[in-house]
């Protein structure tokens, strides 16, 4: 009934479900004595003997006390709902933050799945921990409280409504193992609806060029029938164990007050109707806290589906890292490093490769698609592990280093890397928080690109678009390059970096990143033979996924794959 590996999510944070369990049990008290003291002052207005001048004194101090009692409960449920709130904050950042650093300290997370576990999911599991589990604890205490109390009043309708307790108990627990197999499914659903829609946000362009908006459209309704006849299971579930609730927790208030009042009739261990008028009033509260549970219940399954789904992701093996900090990068050396994808059907993409690199060098690496390029930048971002092999940054293990040491000192621009939908001047700021307008001009002048600025009355505050839709192709690349040049790094890595551009852009990058390389590692990696021609060593993956390296004649010479795709980009007029 209670995941306990949710419970330890909560850390210091379960002191709060302490108070709130405790709290609850003192406004049931506080209800007892409310309801009492209402027959109390009652009996002053149907017992005639008891008339005397001090009545009229008596009824006043008794409306007194049930008024008095009902503003301290009053207070009391407002401070209960605070501790809540608080409660209910404190987790939601908890998860969040927890959320956040995972995703900054592990890879492969896929975006449907984190943009709704982060939000609906972390809001479900937020409920299960304010309501459902105080509920859990109250749920147990409440009814022992009550039975002790009903056993001195009539012991006979004291085992009636125990005996009935835990028919709601046994409900859910009936329906649990229904319910977790429902809910799993239920996410599953949820999770691949989103997926599916956040997949046609981002083809959108696509589907409208290539007339296959109905098709995908058809595959959207789809999903969107599947979740909705999970949720209908599920709200079929809700409405069928909630009936049966009612009918246990109604049912055995009604038998208790017919008990009561049968023995109050035949004058048999009741002899007093206000105790009767006591057993109608509070019997329902006997099966109120269990019933409530009961409601929370398919929250608390909700909720305890998402958190493990959440629970999965922070599991996640993190990024190995050390403590070794790294003041600069002078080389970097892979020694028979062999790496492949671990999926269902892994697939080898690099076999047994080794290089050097050195401060003051460019570095070209080219290869067929698919030979494993990109793969190779991930794992030099950590992105990646290496299944064999050894990797060391100037000599050092590189999982022995602070990783965030070796990112001060590393750049990564690829073919998709991001500009945030900002300003120019914010965008700038991302990487050095007090940058001047001067700066940004200089800068921007560099990858002549101050016509940006020059030519619009925001300057740089002229705001960037989502996916940068206001600029080029060409634009966005000089531009993110030309964020990139505000901070001096000692290891570029440029992946496809000059992809689908126009060829003024690729000009000016490229002749930028040759000038990077006198103070730097330069790892340029592209389709395009002409931009790698002539880097100081040329890295080639073949089909075999092993690497050769070599000035760009000798490769022509010895590798015959190499060979064969310049002579097609020399014949097609690219270099």
């Amino acid at each position: 009934m209670i995941n306990r590996r949710l419970v330890e999510l909560l850390g210091k944070n379960k002191i709060y479900i302490v108070y709130i369990v405790i709290l609850n049990i003192i406004l049931l008290f506080l209800s007892l004595a409310i309801t009492s003291l209402f027959i109390y002052t009652l009996s002053f207005f149907f017992d005639i003997s008891s008339l005397s001048n001090n009545i009229s004194n008596m009824i006043i101090f008794s409306i007194l006390s049930v008024l008095l009692v009902l503003i301290i409960r009053i207070i009391l449920s407002i401070f209960v709902d605070r501790i809540i709130n608080n409660f209910a904050s404190k987790i939601l950042i908890k998860l969040r933050s927890s959320l956040f650093n995972k995703l900054i300290k592990t890879s492969k997370m896929r975006v449907s799945e984190i943009s709704q576990l982060g939000v609906e999911g972390i809001e479900q599991l937020n409920l299960y921990y304010t309501v459902y589990i105080p509920q859990f604890f109250y749920a147990l205490i409440a009814p022992i409280i009550l039975f002790i109390i009903f056993l001195f009043i009539n012991y006979i309708v004291a085992i009636i409504f125990l005996i009935c307790i835990p028919l709601i108990p046994l409900s859910i627990i009936l329906m649990s193992k229904y319910a977790k197999k429902i809910f799993n499914v239920y996410w599953d659903k949820y999770i691949k609806m989103g997926g599916s829609f956040l997949d046609c946000l981002n083809g959108l362009k696509e589907l409208k060029l290539f007339k296959a908006s109905s098709l995908k459209g058809k595959e959207l309704d789809d999903n969107n029938e599947e979740f909705r006849k999970i949720t209908m299971k599920v709200l079929i579930m809700q409405l069928f164990s909630t009936t049966i609730m009612d009918l246990v927790a109604y049912g055995g208030s009604a038998i208790g007050i017919v008990v009561s009042l049968y023995c109050y009739y035949n004058n048999y261990l009741i002899d007093s109707f206000y105790l009767v008028i006591f057993i109608i009033l509070v019997g329902a509260e006997f099966f109120l806290p269990l019933r409530s549970l009961g409601s929370a219940f398919h929250m608390a399954m909700n909720g305890e589906t998402a958190g493990n789904k959440i629970l999965d992701i922070l599991n996640k093996e993190n990024i190995v890292e050390g403590d070794i900090f790294l003041s600069s990068i002078d080389k970097v050396n892979l020694t028979n490093v062999s790496f492949s994808y671990k999926d269902d059907n892994p697939k080898l993409v690099l076999d047994n490769v080794s290089f050097s690199l050195r401060k003051n060098n460019l570095y070209g690496l080219v290869g067929l698609s698919g030979s494993g390029k990109s793969s190779l930048t991930k794992i030099l971002t950590k992105d990646e592990r290496i299944d064999e092999g050894i990797i060391k940054i100037n000599d050092l293990d590189f999982d022995k280093i602070k990783l965030t040491s070796y990112y001060e000192n590393i750049c990564y621009i690829s073919y998709d890397s991001y500009l945030f939908n900002d300003t120019i001047l914010n965008n700038f700021k991302l990487i050095k928080e007090d940058i001047s307008e001067e700066e940004i001009i200089k800068y921007l002048k560099m990858v002549k690109l101050d016509y940006l600025v020059k030519n619009n009355k925001e300057g740089i505050n002229y705001k960037i678009k989502e996916d940068s839709s206001n600029l080029s192709g060409g634009e966005k690349q000089r531009l993110i390059l030309a964020i990139n040049l505000v901070k001096k790094r000692d290891f570029y890595i440029f992946d496809e970096a000059t992809s689908s551009i126009d060829k003024e852009s690729e000009d000016v990058i490229r002749e930028i990143i040759y000038s990077l390389k006198k103070d730097s590692i330069i790892l340029f990696i592209s389709h395009s033979f002409k931009n790698i021609i002539n880097a100081d060593e040329i890295f080639f993956i073949d089909s075999s996924h092993r690497l050769i390296s070599g000035k760009n004649d000798e490769l022509i010479k010895k590798n015959d794959e190499y060979k064969k795709i310049y002579e097609l980009q020399k014949e097609g007029g690219l270099l």
